[in-house]
């Protein structure tokens, strides 16, 4: 998978990436499938060793990461009454369509390429994968239905504080979801490529 345009550093892992656990409290992952993260935890990420084969996955996920905190940092500005209609509207659409898009292109990448190649690789980890194919399918309809909103957005010719309320509520929706599924994704996937 193709590097961003910026490199992310063992301080731009969430919540903290340091011991032998899932970084997060809410992980889906079982214990017995985290025998390749024991192997090669966050804090040896970014080692020499293992950096060019784990960076360009790590940028994917930090560039999704910093368009969705972008656009819910835009979205609670409105809300606040801190960013007028026009200047929401015009913020807003573009980094949507453009956030929609690399999710999209990034899990169907996942989906056709990446994921049925790791399980063949490790046919204990398949209950752990099927776990992030199901959070695609959600993910999916959730993007969707943003992507719906943004083009009612689109076409909106006044201020709409509702559909504003809607679009933040799905913004964060997508957020909470995406922040779980990222870190188990990363916990399962980032072990694989750097020892691979």
């Amino acid at each position: 998978m193709a590097a961003s345009n910026h490199n992310v550093t063992s301080q731009d892992l969430p919540n903290g990436a340091s011991g032998l656990s899932p970084r997060h409290p809410d992980s889906r992952l079982e214990t017995d499938w985290l025998f390749l993260y024991d192997q090669l935890p966050p804090t040896d990420w970014f080692k020499a060793d293992y950096v060019y084969k784990t960076s360009g996955w790590l940028n994917i996920h930090a560039d999704i990461r910093q368009r969705q905190r972008i656009l819910i940092e835009i979205s609670g500005a409105y809300r606040m009454n801190n960013l007028e209609w026009s200047a929401y509207r015009t913020q807003t659409l573009p980094r949507i369509n453009q956030y929609v898009f690399k999710l999209h292109q990034h899990h169907n990448i996942e989906d056709k390429g990446y994921f049925p190649q790791f399980v063949r690789m490790y046919p204990q980890l398949k209950a752990g994968f099927e776990i992030l194919d199901r959070d695609h399918v959600r993910l999916d309809g959730l993007l969707n239905e943003l992507q719906a909103l943004s083009g009612r957005l689109a076409t909106s010719e006044g201020k709409n504080k509702a559909l504003g309320e809607q679009l933040h509520k799905t913004l964060i929706d997508v957020s909470n979801l995406l922040s779980q599924h990222l870190s188990d994704e990363e916990d399962l996937v980032i072990p694989i490529l750097g020892l691979s």
